[in-house]
């Protein structure tokens, strides 16, 4: 019997128990579409992770980098890491769209000298919009100490102790700090070392001895610190992981500051590879959980396989006598077993990604569906189909002609 024939044959026997075929797909068709849907809501929140973290509000992929001071001799406010030049020279590269300063964090720290008493000290000094200190006593600063700009500044117990002899005893004293006079409100215990942080941008964050309001600083002090560090974004259709080496290059040979520190930059295409591939593996790790009904599906496939060989025992034997070889009559039951689980598969497929959809419509982010989920979808129910209607088939084939017509 020709192929064709066989697989016609197999068609109508599976219409004629049509209501039995169509039972036997639903497990096909819950663990496909479970596993599509699954599939394309993991990778539609794989790409909007992705496009969060690497893109700005314009779409833009963008590359930090940053300036490292190791000239400490210097004062780091008279150090210009980006001058006008370097960002000129770095806008003019081919697939740069834009190149921007850093904006200033809302907490830094300086170094402010005093002058208490004829005797000049530098203190390290945290300029904060307000302070969560441990007191021993007075009290932190508030942010309305900064919206107010107030002389205010609270210092540690070590300073406290060194300039006025006592905790309380610095308490509504008058402190100078840089030729502007402070009022002292608190004196906390300095953090230990470990929690007092610090990336090394070139000023760093520093345990601070003392610490003042950001709005007072901001007025006393129109010339901050220059940014440490230059945000380049890039055009479309550039290459970022290639140049932003070649931007890194140029900073580290005609940078403004090369002679004060070095640029460094951290490579975001490989960070993002890295947070892209962990996320596909948990994709595929709860896809293989879903994938479990499938193989449970598989098993009704063939107890209802071999159903069907049971049933047809009659049909087996005249097919044998008329001249059917053992290898028709086992292609005939293996195709019936695949279409049942390729048609099931095509209808899981769909019915998933309409799910997916659906289930989008109620999420922060949109389904991701592309060809090679497709064809893995109908490649895992052609699998199933033979892996599980093999023996059947094969139970079909060998059956004794003599007995049957017996």
């Amino acid at each position: 019997m020709q192929l064709i024939e066989i697989l016609k044959s197999s068609l109508f026997t599976l219409r004629t128990n049509g209501r039995r075929t169509f039972l036997t797909m639903i497990g096909i068709i819950i663990g496909i579409a479970a596993v599509i849907t699954i599939m394309s809501l993991g990778n539609g929140f794989r790409k909007q992770t992705l496009e969060e973290f690497a893109k700005d509000e314009h779409g833009r992929r963008s590359q930090m980098f940053y300036f490292n001071q190791s000239n400490y001799e210097k004062d780091p406010m008279k150090i210009v890491p980006y001058k006008q030049k370097d960002i000129e020279a770095i806008e003019a590269m081919e697939g740069v769209d834009e190149a921007k300063l850093g904006e200033q964090e809302l907490q830094e720290t300086t170094h402010l000298t005093s002058n208490h008493r004829g005797k000049a000290n530098t203190y390290a000094t945290k300029v904060a919009e307000f302070t969560d200190y441990q007191m021993v006593a007075g009290r932190n600063l508030t942010q309305m100490d900064s919206e107010n700009k107030q002389r205010y500044v609270v210092i540690d117990v070590a300073m406290a102790i060194e300039l006025f002899g006592s905790e309380q005893a610095a308490l509504q004293r008058s402190l100078t700090l840089d030729h502007q006079e402070y009022t002292i409100v608190g004196v906390f215990v300095p953090a230990p070392p470990e929690e007092s942080g610090g990336f090394g941008f070139g000023f760093g964050l520093n345990n601070a001895q003392a610490a003042i309001p950001k709005g007072t600083f901001d007025r006393n002090n129109p010339l901050r610190f220059p940014s440490p560090t230059l945000t380049v974004y890039f055009k479309e259709s550039a290459d970022m992981q290639t140049l932003s080496k070649r931007i890194s290059q140029y900073l580290k040979e005609n940078g403004s500051a090369k002679d004060d520190g070095s640029y460094e930059y951290f490579d975001q295409t490989e960070f993002m590879n890295q947070i892209g591939e962990q996320l596909k593996i948990i994709t595929y790790f709860v896809s293989s959980v879903a994938g479990i009904s499938l193989f449970i599906a598989g098993v009704g496939v063939m107890n209802m396989m071999y159903i069907s060989v049971s049933e047809r025992t009659k049909e087996i034997g005249i097919r044998r006598s008329l001249g059917a070889t053992q290898s028709s009559i086992q292609t005939q039951f293996l195709l019936e077993g695949i279409v049942i689980t390729t048609i099931g598969g095509i209808i899981g497929y769909l019915s998933g990604i309409g799910l997916a959809f659906a289930i989008s419509g109620f999420l922060p982010f949109n389904a991701a569906v592309d060809l090679p989920t497709a064809l893995m979808s109908v490649l895992i129910s052609v699998v199933i189909g033979i892996i599980f209607s093999v023996f059947p088939a094969k139970a079909a084939a060998r059956k004794n002609v003599v007995e049957i017509l017996r």
